[in-house]
């Protein structure tokens, strides 16, 4: 039996991998939970070599992290499976790295968006450079949209237990009624932010150039360690999220919580994100 929380980290043998897996376990130790690596191949024939792959990585772990990891090869589909695995072992977090979105992914959407508009469990996504040891300071991005603030749950929990600072960063529309819902939304978020005990800032964002880029140049300028945003679908049409496809690669290199807002009914819902 899996000790929970378990942080699931779908594997590509990758050096982004490997830097998702040392997300997991430091959250796995953090939360005394488990970290469950899972690499997806094609055929049956491609299980040995995948299963040696794991061995050697297991092998240069620490005795506290290998008493912490559990490895699993299986022939499926990556975009399909991965949720499949998070829905059955009911995994707290999906921890992912990504190489960014190449060529057509920039038309179609990377394989992260794919994966996270397919799956109900939330992701941490890393292009590697940030450490959990390390976190103090979120920045959480929020708007008129009801789905920007379905992500506070997961953002509030984790800032609770690293006793992190959250900092909301407001879209403002020059519709009246559109900033009506941003402010009303502002209320919703600060009031669960506070209920929670979570240290929390209002940021407003000047509105002279794009809002996606006066974000991430915020991060930048907070030294932010993970920005929180809710994935959702634009429109009518099933085109995956610019803007969070814009979040998973920032140049920072900030890792990206989100989930698929889809899945999501109420802000408090009884998910537990991690123990707190």
């Amino acid at each position: 039996m899996f000790k929970h929380p378990i942080y699931l980290v779908p594997h590509d043998f990758s050096s982004v991998s490997n830097g998702a897996t040392r997300l997991a376990l430091d959250l796995a130790e953090a939360n005394d939970g488990s970290a469950y690596l899972l690499h997806i191949v094609g055929k049956a024939s491609e299980k040995i070599e995948a299963r040696r792959y794991f061995q050697n990585l297991v092998s240069e772990m620490s005795e506290e992290d290998q008493g912490r990891v559990t490895t699993k090869v299986i022939v499926g589909d990556l975009f399909e499976d991965v949720g499949k695995a998070g829905d059955i072992l009911k995994t707290s977090l999906i921890v992912m790295g990504t190489h960014g979105a190449k060529g057509m992914q920039k038309f179609f959407g990377s394989n992260a968006v794919k994966m996270i508009s397919g799956a109900s469990s939330p992701f941490l996504i890393t292009q590697g450079k940030k450490k959990v040891e390390k976190i103090n300071t979120l920045v959480m991005p929020f708007s008129f949209a009801k789905e920007t603030i379905q992500i506070v749950s997961f953002a509030s929990s984790i800032a609770k237990k690293f006793n992190a600072k959250i900092h909301l960063v407001g879209y403002h529309d020059s519709d009246q009624w559109l900033e009506h819902k941003t402010q009303s939304n502002l209320l919703v978020v600060r009031r669960h932010l506070a209920d929670a005990g979570v240290e929390h800032e209002i940021v407003n964002m000047d509105g002279k150039g794009s809002y996606e880029k006066e974000l991430l140049k915020y991060s930048q300028e907070v030294d932010a360690d993970i920005i929180a945003a809710a994935y959702f679908k634009e429109g009518i049409l099933p085109t995956p999220n610019s803007f969070i496809q814009m979040m998973i690669e920032n140049e920072q290199q900030i890792p990206v919580l989100t989930v698929n807002a889809a899945e999501l009914t109420v802000i408090n819902s009884n998910f537990s994100f991690m123990s707190v």
